[in-house]
């Protein structure tokens, strides 16, 4: 009874999304973040530069307006299990493209100038 009651107490279960497929994806390229002593405002958006003919037009220019997408609240645990996937993953991100470029300049140094591989 004992060893049942400590397992229960101590077993973390996992939650994994199902029927997520048909999600709708937007693109992401401003976020805009608040807070409160408990939780932490999230707001994802679009913004779409104008499009601009002149430089004289762009002087005008003192914001964009942006289409909010998304917003959630979300815990203070939440967003500190989030920060930390976060910045494993851009990190892991980081360290892929850093091997790619070094790939693609080593692959580089085996072309000659005319286009054909060397014969080292």
């Amino acid at each position: 009874m004992e060893d049942e009651r400590k397992l229960l107490e101590t077993k973390q279960v996992k939650a994994a999304f199902a029927g997520d497929e048909n999600l709708p994806t937007h693109y992401v390229n401003i976020v805009n973040v608040r807070s409160t002593p408990e939780e932490f405002f999230l707001t994802l958006g679009t913004a779409i530069p104008p499009e601009i003919t002149d430089s004289k037009q762009l002087e005008g220019i003192e914001n964009i307006n942006a289409h909010a997408l998304f917003r959630c609240a979300v815990s203070r645990s939440v967003m500190k299990q989030l920060i930390d996937l976060m910045t494993t993953l851009y990190n892991n991100q980081t360290k892929q493209i850093e091997l790619l470029e070094a790939f693609q300049r080593k692959d580089e140094e085996h072309v000659d100038n005319s286009g054909r591989p060397s014969e080292s």
